[in-house]
């Protein structure tokens, strides 16, 4: 079947949910469920739980961690019965937990920046021929990466995943030097959208950070007089990206998730 005529079934739009109808529904059928609010902007694809099971070619389950095993027990014999894929996006929760109830089965690891159509999604599938479904469909709203192992996603998950959030505190730093400074706030925010997002097309385009940085940096100028001063910024992203890693690893672990 071409992906173009596949149906996507959301199960859970908070934000990561959110991110993920927002990517898709221009080009594809979408139905959503949420137990509790759907965004108004979304509320004409609102479903029944059963609607979004039986009409839906791929489940998505993007609820919390600590949601999916209900989640799972509520999807697990209509879609086994009717072979659909489904798949995950909850940090942490690994393909051994989903083989257990799923007979098709995939993980994904988005980032919020996908309702942009920019980011990363890894993918991680128990068929080769589901990865390279979910590559194709995905590929045309972030940067996709196939991946073999729950280890993988991990490192996703603690990274592409939680990147925006890290990010945000640097750019929100930045902005507030900018007004420091003495430019007003809207300037400030625009200043530092455009100086994230050329960096970001440079080194898209192949120059390194550290070419870049040495680029700007005149030996004795201003640029190296202030980065000096924001070393402590490599290691507080170390620290960050271990932290989420080891949580991600904690919340597999959790025998609440692997409830029998």
């Amino acid at each position: 079947m071409s992906e173009k005529k596949l149906s996507f079934g959301i199960i859970g739009v908070g934000k990561m949910g959110s991110a993920l109808a927002y990517a898709l529904k221009d080009d594809f059928p979408l139905l959503l469920y949420d137990k509790f609010k759907i965004p108004d902007d979304l509320k004409s694809y609102e479903r029944k739980l059963e609607e979004v099971l039986s009409e839906s070619d791929i489940i998505i389950l993007a609820v919390k961690p600590k949601d999916i095993y209900d989640v799972v027990s509520d999807v697990a014999d209509l879609a086994n019965s009717n072979y659909k894929l489904v798949v995950s996006s909850a940090a942490g929760i690994r393909s051994d937990f989903l083989r257990r109830y799923i007979k098709r089965w995939a993980r994904i690891m988005p980032s919020l920046t996908i309702s942009q159509k920019e980011g990363v999604v890894a993918i991680l599938a128990g068929l080769q021929e589901d990865a390279k479904i979910l590559e194709n469909i995905f590929k045309n709203y972030s940067k996709t990466f196939v991946v073999k192992s729950d280890d993988e996603i991990d490192v996703f998950t603690a990274t592409s995943a939680s990147g925006p959030g890290y990010l945000s505190v640097i750019f929100e730093a930045f902005e507030d030097a900018i007004v420091r400074a003495g430019l007003p706030r809207d300037v400030a925010r625009e200043v530092s959208a455009h100086t994230f997002l050329g960096i970001a097309k440079m080194i898209i385009s192949g120059k390194v950070p550290s070419q870049i940085k040495e680029e700007v940096m005149t030996p004795g100028g201003t640029t190296a007089e202030a980065i000096v001063e924001i070393n402590d910024v490599r290691k507080a992203i170390f620290f960050a990206v271990e932290k989420a890693l080891t949580k991600s690893k904690l919340i597999s672990a959790d025998l609440s998730y692997t409830k029998k």
